[in-house]
């Protein structure tokens, strides 16, 4: 803690007094992990600017090399990104799935050739935006190809303020310590995704596990591995295909639960992977990590049909279609974005420019559909700050809107950037990850 403020302090005296704004409570310097300190999207202490552009309120921008659609995960004065660098060298593309693995084919917004590839992690200080360090974790030429929107290195690390865990699929599960030395690694079997479409499941860390879900057209399955070691301390084959979700710690009734979206949804004991509930009904290529509150779980799945709902917990079994699921919902349900729970109200981002608020406690709408300005398209899921909610759009729109019942748009801010990563929001500042940069824009006032 000393460290951290000692730097704090140096750093705003060198940059002036914008930067001193970035001292702030020490509760108000973690994003530790994929959906941020809350795992809903939500800074509840923080206060980062509503406006900004190249011009206003940006303290820093900083060139990222390579390709990266994760979070940016951020500890203290550092940030932390995974990115895959692609490289000139000749290297045969891995001959790794077997003949008859089913629906590997050619999609048509798959990219069809590509380099091999640097996978690396990188540290960046958060008050100036420089560099502090970059690690290659692995060079390989990867078997499969990915979707358009995504890339070889679409996953955010996580870090429990000790170390940081950067996950790159089939390239691997590599821990540093916060000075970049590499601690251990463990290689996992070549995934095989359907069409082709990449990989992007985000690790999960609580405790001394970190939790990983491998969904692909091979065998499924979803293992916690010791985060001192890197062995694993239990594994359980999942009945599911291609998914792209991240795993949801909680717990409930002195249980700690972990729970993963699939075409079923599963909640495992945290403690032993023993399977405690299942619900059908969602749809497959499920991507939108669940959120939990209110004593119940709420999940979104929108390929192809929508569908949402909120299961009730502590129970146990085969929930499908029973009255455990207190209410659902079958339009304006996400693909991609998460839904964000915030109090007693969920928000939904649809892909295409639709927004909704409804009751968490019985689905009541406040309001459904509503279409947002521009005809955005989005990949970034909500992120929530002092009342306010912030959804970044692909092409570089930022729409600001009033948390609560009634829609209201304060702002709306643009950047000439492509956005697919979710922002991030600590103390003062918000952090955004385009194509090509990391922005931190901060709050004056």
């Amino acid at each position: 803690m000393k460290r951290f403020l000692l730097t704090i302090i140096t750093t705003a005296l060198l940059l002036g007094s914008n930067t001193s704004q970035l001292i702030a409570d020490e509760s108000l310097k973690y994003w530790p992990q994929w959906r941020g300190p809350t795992w809903n999207g939500v800074a509840p202490k923080a206060n980062p600017p509503s406006t900004w552009s190249e011009t206003k309120n940006m303290l820093w921008k900083t060139h990222i090399d390579g390709n990266g659609k994760g979070t940016p995960i951020i500890w203290g004065d550092r940030i932390f990104l995974l990115t895959a660098i692609a490289i000139d060298r000749e290297m045969a593309v891995p001959d790794v799935i077997p003949d008859g693995t089913p629906n590997i084919n050619l999609h048509p917004q798959v990219i069809r050739s590509w380099k091999p590839q640097r996978f690396a992690i990188i540290c960046i200080d958060r008050m100036t935006g420089k560099l502090i360090w970059q690690k290659t974790a692995r060079v390989a030429m990867p078997h499969q190809g990915h979707h358009h929107k995504g890339g070889f290195s679409s996953t955010s690390p996580v870090t429990d303020g000790n170390h940081i865990y950067a996950y790159f699929g089939s390239f691997g599960l590599y821990c540093y310590d916060f000075n970049g030395q590499l601690v251990w690694e463990k290689y996992f079997e070549p995934q095989a995704m359907e069409d082709s479409l990449g990989e992007g499941s985000s690790p999960a860390i609580f405790g001394d596990k970190l939790v990983i879900v491998v969904d692909t057209e091979r065998q499924s399955y979803v293992v916690a591995i010791n985060k001192s070691t890197g062995k694993e301390i239990w594994k359980q084959n999942r009945d599911e295909v291609s998914n792209w979700s991240t795993p949801r710690i909680f717990m409930h009734e002195n249980r700690r639960q972990v729970v993963i979206n699939g075409e079923t949804v599963r909640s495992y004991d945290l403690n032993t992977g023993e399977e405690i509930w299942r619900c059908g009904g969602h749809t497959a290529s499920a991507i939108p990590m669940p959120s939990v509150g209110h004593g119940m779980v709420f999940t979104a799945s929108g390929w192809r049909k929508d569908t949402f709902q909120a299961i009730s917990l502590g129970k146990q079994g085969d929930l499908t279609g029973s009255k455990d699921v207190i209410w659902s919902l079958h339009r304006g349900v996400p693909y991609v974005p998460c839904p964000m729970l915030w109090g007693k109200e969920i928000y939904l981002l649809e892909d295409q420019s639709f927004f909704s608020c409804l009751s968490a406690i019985d689905g009541a709408p406040h309001y459904l559909k509503h279409r947002l300005p521009g005809n955005l398209n989005f990949s970034a899921s909500p992120v929530g700050a002092s009342n306010r909610i912030y959804l970044l759009s692909e092409s570089g729109k930022t729409i600001v809107l009033q948390r609560g019942s009634e829609l209201k748009i304060l702002s709306i801010n643009e950047l000439d950037e492509k956005f697919y990563a979710s922002p991030s929001i600590v103390g003062n500042s918000i952090y955004l990850r385009g194509n090509k940069h990391l922005f931190c824009f901060l709050r004056n006032n």
